[in-house]
């Protein structure tokens, strides 16, 4: 018999790596390191390309080393590295598209002497991916088979690539700036629209920058945190209104630009700063198509054996997203100089680990992680800092319709800290959690139907069925060997699926 084919799409998780890098970096006479305040690593991935059994990963890895010099100034060492690994799975095939998410699960300071410092990074991705396969089903046409139809809602694949944008902003500061020390930023995207000829997206981009201030006769270290929304028509021409769009979004460190000037007043000593950043957007767009899909069959005439299969098709996917605190704390060592005063915060993030779901409530559990600089409480006071590491359980309501696979991100959009009796230090992190639920269904199809010998006429003119509480017109027809059309006009009083246990009569109407 002749086939037709079926297209479906859905999401898959296919795995995780985690692989460390390391760099050497060199002051090149810029100032011996006396103390290492802060190290962070921000990586990211360019390219991830799917080959059968396992996906290659390609981007790299900014260094950020925040460092005192001999005479007490504040200087950055920033230096890219490569960042290449793989993914091994049977499953993976060069039709996938792939979706990720990136993670600095730990920096370490191997070894600092002098004007050279070794760093290493251990970097997490996980993968998920947008399968898209073609099934093959029965095309009948012989009015002695009968065929149970089922409407199924599949998926395909109509988009799919890379798209960047610009975020441009000025904002006046207080602040006598004299040097940007280090920027990060990370996007919150909070939606993706479909559009006819285009996508929009929107959500808001947060900025971290350590600067180097004059107040007064001191030059002091202080953070510049600002939350940019924004929002960003993209054109893809194979995208129609009612399309499904799935995008992620990142700034690489190399894509941010953090830039001061003054006004021509020379008595005027605050600056503006400008934000200059490119966004990259990865998105897959699918689109719901209805099928009628052959369940099963039988012929009227023929013993038959049904050659039966199955294919995924995905449930609709649900995005929820969630704010939280998470707060923590520290007590710097007995030894240490008492705390003057908290001047910035480096190095903030979250590294989810675990998320469970369970009875309408999903728990999102990791670690955050910052690096609060402070000056000591001295006759001429020196910057030190404190690595913080704070375990987190977080736990929200969701609604029914969250379920099966669990994909979830995590950033931090603000901080706050205080000082304590000179030795304790309290932070609390302002964070969101983009948490994404998908599943999948098999259905069944029937790919071949093979007719036997003929069967026997029947020799009587009615013929009469119990039939089980239950059953449903196909059933019964299936038993009978007569079309639905057939047994619902010679048993009109009958409602399926049945409620009880009922006799059905077939009249049997011979040629």
């Amino acid at each position: 018999m002749e086939t037709d084919k079926i297209t479906s799409s859905y999401r898959v998780s296919l795995g995780e790596d985690q692989i460390v890098v390391d760099v050497t970096m060199n002051s090149d006479g810029e100032g011996d390191i006396s103390k290492i305040l802060s190290n962070c690593a921000n990586a990211y991935v360019d390219e991830v390309e799917m080959l059968n059994g396992e996906a290659h990963y390609m981007g790299g890895v900014v260094f950020d080393l925040l460092y005192v010099d001999e005479t007490g100034a504040s200087r950055i060492l920033s230096e890219k590295v490569d960042l290449n690994g793989r993914i091994q799975n049977d499953q993976i095939n060069p039709f996938m598209k792939p979706v990720y998410k990136i993670d600095t699960v730990n920096t370490k300071v191997l070894s600092a002497d002098g004007g050279s410092v070794k760093v290493i990074a251990t970097v997490g991705i996980k993968l998920d991916a947008v399968q898209t396969d073609e099934v093959e089903e029965v095309r009948v046409n012989d009015d002695n088979i009968q065929l149970c139809r089922e409407h199924t809602q599949t998926n395909m694949v109509v988009a799919s690539g890379t798209k960047t944008f610009e975020i441009n902003e000025v904002f006046d500061t207080k602040m006598d700036i004299k040097n940007v020390l280090c920027a990060k930023a990370h996007v919150d995207l909070k939606d993706a629209d479909d559009g006819t000829g285009y996508f929009s997206v929107s959500g808001n981009l947060f900025v971290n920058a350590l600067l180097d201030v004059q107040t007064g006769d001191e030059l002091c270290m202080k953070n510049f945190m600002e939350t940019i929304a924004f929002k960003e028509e993209l054109e893809d021409e194979q995208i129609q209104k009612g399309d499904n769009v799935l995008a992620f979004a990142f700034v690489r460190p190399q894509d941010l630009s953090i830039m001061t000037s003054k006004s021509d007043d020379e008595n005027e000593k605050d600056c503006s700063i400008s934000v200059k950043a490119v966004v990259t957007v990865k998105y897959v767009v699918q689109r719901a198509c209805d099928a009628e899909v052959y369940t099963d069959a039988f012929s009227m005439k023929n013993k038959t054996n049904i050659v039966s299969g199955t294919f995924m098709t995905s449930k609709p996917q649900k995005i929820e997203k969630f704010s939280a605190t998470i707060d923590g704390q520290t007590v710097i060592d007995e030894n240490e100089p008492r705390i003057a005063k908290i001047c910035a915060v480096a190095n903030e993030h979250l590294l989810v680990a675990n998320t469970r779901l369970n009875e309408g409530e999903l728990t999102v559990e990791g670690v955050a992680y910052a690096t609060v600089i402070y000056q000591t409480d001295d006759d001429v006071p020196q910057y030190n800092s404190v690595d913080l590491e704070i375990p987190f359980a977080n736990k929200f309501d969701v609604d029914g319709e969250f379920c099966g696979n669990i994909f979830v991100t995590g950033d931090v959009t603000d901080v706050d800290t205080k000082v304590k009796k000179g030795k304790e230090i309290n932070i609390t992190l302002d964070v969101c959690f983009l948490a994404y639920s998908y599943d999948t269904d098999n259905q069944v199809i029937i790919k071949d139907i093979e007719l036997a010998e003929e069967l026997p006429e029947s020799e009587y003119s009615i013929e009469m069925y119990i039939a089980p509480k239950g059953s449903t017109a196909w059933d019964v027809s299936k038993h009978l060997l007569v079309t639905e059309d057939v047994l619902t006009a010679q048993n009109p009083e009958l409602v399926f699926p049945l409620e009880r246990s009922q006799t059905v009569v077939h009249f049997n109407q011979r040629g």
